[in-house]
């Protein structure tokens, strides 16, 4: 039986930037990453007040009012489906300034990401993200890629993905355990759970 999908909006601002790690965070510090900036501050980030964090509920509006509220910062270089069709391109730029092990997951990511926007993810498109999440966090340097990746963009789309999850089961009439419903403060771990949790819906529903 077809898995049962449907486009999937991700925004494009936040999806290329995480694609081409265009910054970096250290601490409460955001970094330009790459380019002839590289090391200049893009901004500094406020504090979270943990209180309000727990209690919001409204994911999908935050993720989107962040990239409505972040769009005259952001340069997207190129069409807004810049991703995709600069694949190439952004593959080149992270290959000369990242781990190899960094350079596959965000490939992986990109694949991925442009699966879910078209409404057409494949199982093996899930686990070669998932094979590029595990080589990251067996890589003896994680600790300092997590901070690195962990930037406000890679926060929002992980909570997007959630959505995500969420969507699929309840189109393929797949019940999530209160676990699958879970999440942490490690957006790489969160990722990681979403994309066992898809696994499974695809092999259910299938």
């Amino acid at each position: 039986m077809a898995i049962v999908q449907e486009a999937f909006d991700i925004p494009a601002d936040i999806m290329t930037k995480l694609l081409t790690g265009e910054y970096r965070r250290i601490g409460g510090v955001v970094r330009y990453a790459i380019g002839p900036n590289k090391g200049r501050i893009v901004k500094h980030l406020d504090p979270v007040d943990l209180k309000v964090a727990e209690q919001a509920q409204g994911i999908g509006a935050k993720a989107l009012q962040f990239a409505k509220n972040n769009k005259k910062g952001l340069i997207i270089g190129g069409a807004i489906a810049g991703a995709a069709a600069a694949g190439g391109f952004i593959y080149y730029k992270v290959k000369t300034h990242e781990p190899a092990v960094v350079v596959k997951f965000r490939t992986a990511l990109r694949a991925y990401i442009a699966e879910i926007q078209k409404g057409n993810l494949e199982l093996e498109t899930i686990n070669t993200l998932m094979s590029a999440l595990d080589e990251l966090k067996e890589h003896k340097e994680y600790e300092k890629f997590k901070i690195t990746l962990s930037t406000e963009d890679l926060d929002t789309f992980v909570n997007r993905i959630y959505e995500y999850t969420v969507r699929l089961a309840e189109n393929n009439k797949v019940q999530l355990t209160e676990a699958e419903r879970s999440q942490t403060d490690n957006s790489i771990l969160n990722l990681q759970n979403y994309l066992k949790t898809q696994k499974r819906i695809f092999e259910v529903a299938a």
